[in-house]
């Protein structure tokens, strides 16, 4: 038996980011969980905010913002910028910026990943304002980089660490893997016939 829960949006688990961009001269960041992938060829992703949000006036001036990936030790400071606004708090203070190849988004280089993005598309639906930005660049930490077959790729997610979201109003860290991708179909045991 199914219960009705309402209009909600339940896809779990909310990844938690810290969104940088340039405003009014300064690195600024936002936490922001409405955030995702919209492809991977080429690779697009996307963030969504309140219109209000004063990182939003940094990214339509500079055409440009970082994703940044933050571990479970970033907890307060991460709650911190979800909480006051830029308008009210010098957040260029609180970590570490670097700039990469744009030159206008600032990351946070306690963040195990960075993601530094270009705008493709920028749309405003009800109160959201919604950016499409391409990834011109991602970074990760040292520590969190292997080779595998010749190709750098980042560290699991259990090593990165990162900060989930519910809308039980919680923060989670990441649990055990389960498995591997495209390999588990093969248990799949079909009807014999």
């Amino acid at each position: 038996m199914k219960v009705k829960l309402g209009q909600v949006p339940y896809l779990y688990p909310i990844p938690i980011t810290l969104v940088g961009a340039q405003v009014q001269g300064k690195p600024n960041f936002a936490t922001i969980g409405d955030t995702g992938l919209v492809g991977i060829h080429p690779a697009l992703v996307f963030i969504s905010s309140h219109r209000e949000h004063f990182t939003n006036t940094g990214i339509l001036a500079n055409n440009t913002f970082s994703i940044n990936i933050p571990n479970t030790l970033m907890l307060v400071k991460v709650d911190l910028c979800g909480t006051i606004s830029g308008r009210d708090l010098d957040k260029s203070a609180l970590f570490e910026t670097f700039y990469g190849e744009t030159g206008s988004a600032p990351m946070i280089a306690e963040c195990p990943l960075n993601l530094e993005c270009r705008v493709v598309k920028e749309f405003c639906l009800q109160h959201r304002q919604v950016f499409i930005g391409e990834v011109v660049q991602c970074y990760a930490s040292e520590e969190f980089v292997s080779n595998k077959e010749g190709i750098k790729v980042s560290a699991d997610l259990t090593r990165l660490d990162p900060i989930l979201y519910a809308l039980d109003n919680r923060y989670y860290s990441i649990g055990s893997t389960i498995g591997v991708g495209y390999q588990e179909a093969a248990r799949w045991k079909g009807e014999e016939g």
